[in-house]
């Protein structure tokens, strides 16, 4: 399952200068494509900053329990990133009411060195850049070539860019860092 808290267009990540693929973003690239993708992230990160955390939770276990297949993993911004630290607090909340009612793990990616992520332990946070506070792994994207001839160092991990087969992103038992190509 995919919450994206905001829409690419809207990241703050990017809008504070943080992210470091800005200019080759997958998702802004997705929005630009497709304009009922770009129109749903925009309506639902309106609908997530104004709504009471309850409207969230209930909305999320309609979901969970009529999903054609089981949910089991919750992925928070595909398109997007945290606002504020207070949407930190709000989703591992979020996430440990998921994770004690059906066992379902929440991970992330965020580029945002100027939150504080220690105390969000429901949340598998995959740095996008070092000083990421409470971040269990390092995720960083890399040119193609530069993936291609990339050999793994201990602690390292090269991501095969296939979810299906790998669990790396959403597993707590590696803490190294993953490099994966860029889209």
């Amino acid at each position: 399952m995919i919450v994206n808290l905001t829409s690419a267009e809207h990241c703050p990540s990017a809008a504070l200068g943080l992210c470091k693929v800005v200019n080759v973003c997958y998702a802004k690239k997705c929005e630009r494509i497709y304009p009922n993708y770009r129109a749903k992230n925009l309506f639902m990160g309106w609908w997530l900053t104004t709504s009471p955390t309850e409207n969230i939770v209930a909305l999320m276990e309609a979901y969970i329990d009529n999903a054609p297949e089981p949910i089991t993993h919750i992925r928070l911004d595909e398109a997007g990133d945290f606002i504020d630290q207070g949407r930190v607090y709000q989703w591992n909340s979020i996430a440990r009411y998921f994770y004690e009612r059906n066992r379902i793990v929440t991970y992330t990616y965020t580029c945002r060195t100027d939150l504080d992520f220690t105390g969000a332990n429901y949340i598998l946070v995959n740095a996008s850049q070092p000083g990421i506070s409470g971040a269990i792994r390092q995720f960083e994207c890399i040119g193609r070539q530069e993936y291609d001839n990339l050999v793994p160092q201990q602690g390292e991990y090269k991501c095969p860019g296939d979810c299906r087969r790998c669990r790396m992103c959403y597993t707590d038992r590696f803490t190294g860092k993953i490099y994966c190509r860029q889209h």
